[in-house]
């Protein structure tokens, strides 16, 4: 089910909050988000519902478990479990196809028969958000961070929790356990005001701004063999820009729907394209998975070493991988890898661009070009766009794009490095509600509405 789409704005939406707010005993409310969540989920194939189910119990009996024993060593045991559950259900559901291609394509090499089936496995949608939600949990449990939950649909509400299911952010348990086991008794005209303007304006973005750019790029993609190097320039720029308005915007409207029930979703875009550097790039895109793999992957991987460079590296190769399985994401997030060290290593040595200006326009610059790994299906797409894109000969080459859609990338273009997002007027900025806000929001609300058929699914949800 789609937030932008009939049947959850005047439908599911509309009935899971009020009936929410109507239930008055927090038991009760728990179990409603659960079933009312699992009935989101199940809309696209209801199997799905199944292997979220098996993550959730696995991890709430290990986090009981973990919770009764001092031994170290069962300790460990627990976290093993853990870790081989979900990773594992994560390996086979996700990444099957592609262990199996690479490894039918290494023995093919030496004139051997593929030694694994080729089995078509449906990957669920967000399963790598609800794993990494679920995953989270135990890791804080077994490093007693966190105290573990005796009450399963406490645990089943923040794995499955419709508002950030499928694509993030990654929550994890000890920044919205205390909202959980304190749910507010009464909906206060300010949360319902917050939420529909976070929901509304991430609507905004991905229907008027994700979705027309995506109307006029997808051609270009499907056609990339004829791009001239001006039009590739434009594909991958209008990419970036569809990517992060399309994945902001959902963050935006999982933020307000978190609002109008009470709970405080975390920030998790921060306006990305305003970066100054690829390290601030990363601080500010997609915030909930960068921070996930720092605390998870990085620092266990870093510890005691006093140069971590191959720990960055490992780090966002793992990051690449998680976003697809495909060798054009590892070599995405190996880039971005580099482009990491290579900033601590100028940074130690004070070669850093003062102007912040010129620092925002090339970082935005490297990120852009990354796309060209990202976006493609394959590496021969890829070399393809990369040799147009730095087709000297041919750079002069007239741009065959429609005016209305360069007027388009431009005010996105703007909006992306120059205005304040939705979060930093509100929280930042202290910005008050004006009648005109209202009015423009909502005539752009109605805008989306009525073209609510031709809206497409999030890009993360392939994710």
């Amino acid at each position: 089910m789609l937030f932008p789409s009939y049947i959850f704005i005047f439908l599911f939406g509309p009935v899971a909050i009020t009936v929410y707010w109507l239930l008055r005993k927090q038991r009760y409310r728990h179990i409603w988000l659960t079933c009312a969540s699992y009935v989101f989920y199940g809309y696209w194939d209801w199997r799905f519902c199944f292997a979220m189910l098996a993550t959730t119990l696995v991890d709430f009996f290990i986090g009981k478990a973990l919770k009764t024993t001092e031994s170290k060593s069962r300790r460990k045991l627990l976290l093993v479990g853990t870790l081989v559950s979900n990773l594992g259900m994560l390996c086979i559901f996700k990444y099957y196809g592609f262990f199996a291609r690479n490894i039918d394509a290494l023995f093919g090499w030496f004139g051997h028969p593929a030694p694994l089936p080729g089995w078509q496995i449906i990957l669920p949608v967000g399963m790598s958000f609800y794993v990494f939600h679920s995953l989270s949990y135990t890791i804080d449990v077994y490093k007693r961070q966190v105290e573990p939950t005796d009450d399963l649909f406490e645990f089943t509400t923040f794995v499955s929790l419709f508002s950030q299911l499928v694509a993030g952010p990654i929550i994890r348990y000890r920044q919205i356990y205390m909202s959980l086991r304190n749910l507010p008794t009464k909906l206060l005209p300010e949360n319902l005001n917050l939420g529909f303007f976070f929901f509304a304006f991430g609507m905004v973005k991905k229907v008027l701004i994700a979705d027309r750019i995506a109307y006029y790029i997808d051609p270009m993609f499907a056609d990339y063999m004829r791009l001239s190097p001006g039009e590739a320039w434009v594909a991958i720029l209008g990419y970036a820009l569809q990517l992060y308005f399309d994945f902001s915007g959902y963050s935006l409207m999982a933020i307000g729907l978190g609002q109008m029930m009470g709970l405080k979703i975390p920030q998790n875009f921060n306006s990305p394209y305003q970066a100054v550097d690829i390290g601030d790039f990363w601080r500010r895109w997609h915030i909930s998975l960068s921070t996930w793999l720092r605390d998870y992957l990085f620092f266990p991987v870093a510890a005691g070493r006093s140069k971590p460079y191959a720990a960055l590296m490992i780090t966002m190769l793992l990051g690449g991988l998680w976003h697809g399985a495909g060798w054009t994401f590892v070599i995405w997030g190996g880039i971005h890898g580099l482009w990491l060290v290579f900033h601590h290593l100028f940074k130690k040595a004070k070669w850093v661009p003062r102007n912040r200006i010129w620092g925002r326009f090339g970082t935005f610059f490297l990120v852009t070009f990354s796309w060209v790994f990202f976006r493609p299906t394959s590496f021969a797409m890829s070399a393809t766009m990369i040799h147009e894109m730095f087709n000297l000969p041919q750079f002069l080459s007239p741009v065959n794009v429609r005016f209305e859609f360069l007027l388009l990338v431009l005010g996105a273009l703007a909006w992306a490095m120059f205005a304040p997002n939705a979060w930093e007027l509100v929280y930042a900025r202290k910005a008050q509600p004006k009648l005109w806000w209202a009015i423009i929001l909502g005539f752009l609300m109605g805008v989306c509405i009525l073209i609510l058929s031709e809206t497409a699914p999030f890009l993360y949800y392939q994710f």
